[in-house]
């Protein structure tokens, strides 16, 4: 079983190298909105503070790199160079499921060379709801998080990808009430995220109800599951079912406008988040970090540790210059500033 989920790890990771499985008519909505360019900013650039706070650990720039990689061999490399880059940075950064863990302990230095390399930021594990539906042995997951050395736990809702999946599980029953449970019991905070499709306003209420402070909208208009998932899908007929949700999901954008009206949520925005001006648009609507995932496997396969490096350095200067021209010192002035964006008519 081991072998399996490694083997469609490593698939996952060759398809967004070298496909294109990004949204074709589905955008993440950033497009609707313009920031309001102030020629009077009264500040000086070098004035300019993009940090924040994340699990008790200082940020240099509000983003995450999202859930990719983890319990296949590449991914032990990825790993690795994602957490390097993440730390020199000063960001946080999610790893992928540690389901394989779970099942076969000997792969969690895939995971742990994470902490190893990234000493200094906030370490993300996840795993998927369907492993709580069915049952998990907490002790072995506290102590798996524990050999992690993560700061919280996010777990992944993606119904739409186990039912698409070839060896998928669409078994979501008790789902919110697994949930609820791992939020009372472990003592690391617990962050629910969707992988891609987009979290509706009433699941967001919902889960917010449930104690949970902390979501990844995870919306569409990025990376679509559907099509990585059809790549792998060798049945005629299943291909065929796949491609029919290929444009499904809640664009990034109306799910992060959903979520900043819950008062006292945290929301993490990720979902077609590919430069560093839908990354500023997504904090000035709101969101306290934002994040992306596919983009930097690609700069890791294309230009290693540099590419890495150069994209993490361009989000964080288009956010201070963004900030510069439109008169916003710090993050506390600029996030849901309605007075500095506007959305286009």
């Amino acid at each position: 079983m081991i072998h399996k989920i490694t083997e469609r790890k490593k698939d996952h990771l060759r398809i967004i190298c070298d496909e294109d499985v990004r949204y074709q008519q589905i955008s993440a909505g950033f497009e609707q909105f313009s920031f309001i360019h102030n020629a009077l900013p009264e500040i000086n650039l070098s004035e300019v503070d993009t940090t924040s706070e994340f699990l008790g650990r200082r940020l240099k720039m509000p983003f995450i790199i999202c859930p990719i990689g983890g319990g296949e061999s590449d991914g032990k490399n990825l790993n690795r160079a994602l957490a390097q880059a993440a730390n020199s940075a000063g960001i946080a950064l999610a790893i992928g499921s540690i389901r394989p863990a779970l099942i076969d302990k000997s792969v969690i230095t895939t995971y742990a060379v994470a902490r190893e390399n990234a000493p200094d930021i906030p370490l993300i594990a996840n795993i998927g709801a369907v492993q709580l539906s069915e049952g998990i042995d907490r002790k072995i997951l506290k102590s798996i998080l524990d050999d992690i050395g993560a700061d919280a736990l996010a777990v992944h809702l993606n119904p739409l990808q186990e039912a698409l999946q070839p060896e998928g599980d669409p078994s979501f029953r008790n789902v919110s009430k697994a949930i609820e449970i791992l939020k009372d019991t472990l003592p690391i905070p617990i962050i629910v995220k969707e992988v891609g499709f987009g979290l509706a306003g009433g699941v967001i209420r919902r889960l917010f109800k449930m104690g949970i402070e902390w979501i990844d909208i995870a919306g569409a208009g990025g990376t679509s599951w559907s099509r990585i998932e059809a790549k792998r899908i060798a049945e005629p007929y299943k291909k065929r079912l796949a491609n029919e949700f290929f444009e499904w999901g809640i664009p990034t954008v109306s799910a992060l406008l959903d979520a900043v009206k819950v008062g006292g949520l945290k929301i993490i925005a990720s979902g077609g988040i590919d430069n560093g001006l839908k990354f500023a648009k997504a904090i000035a609507l709101g969101a306290a970090l934002a994040g992306g995932a596919a983009q930097f496997v690609r700069d890791w396969c294309l230009q290693g540790a540099q590419g890495l490096s150069e994209t993490l350095r361009l989000y964080n200067d288009t956010l201070r210059h963004v900030m510069f021209c439109t008169g916003c010192k710090n993050l506390k002035t600029f996030r849901s500033n309605s007075e500095i964006i506007k959305r286009l008519t």
